[in-house]
């Protein structure tokens, strides 16, 4: 049975809009290190999957603690369209719906640890 997801889900209201603002995830194991930026106002993890090669721990936000803004971010995070909503894994899909953002590179290439269906 397939289920239909449904697309945008709630109004996302935030006290403090990170949209357009930069942070920075850091690997405690590896030291690797991704930069991103806001695309769009939503909720982001605290903890995400280390996207350096080779390396299988987590890498953890740094809230947003990023004094020089003007540098070039690496990944970005977005709201997906309903298109993409519907090849989404069901709890990546429940995250967006209820408000969350989806994570992807900024050059276009795959990420290490994608959450669409397979």
């Amino acid at each position: 049975m397939k289920e239909e997801l449904k697309a945008t889900g709630p109004e996302v209201s935030h006290a403090q809009s990170y949209k357009g603002r930069l942070n920075i995830y850091v690997c405690d194991e590896c030291h690797g290190h991704i930069v991103t930026v806001d695309k769009d106002d939503g909720v982001t993890p605290f903890m995400i999957g280390c996207e350096a090669k080779g390396c299988k721990a987590i890498m953890k936000s740094s809230f947003y603690r990023v004094f020089d803004q003007s540098m070039a971010p690496t990944h970005e995070w977005y709201r997906p369209t309903e298109p993409e909503i519907a090849t989404l894994q069901r709890g990546a899909a429940d995250h967006v719906r209820q408000g969350g953002l989806m994570l992807r590179r900024c050059d276009g290439a795959p990420m290490k640890h994608p959450l669409t269906r397979r």
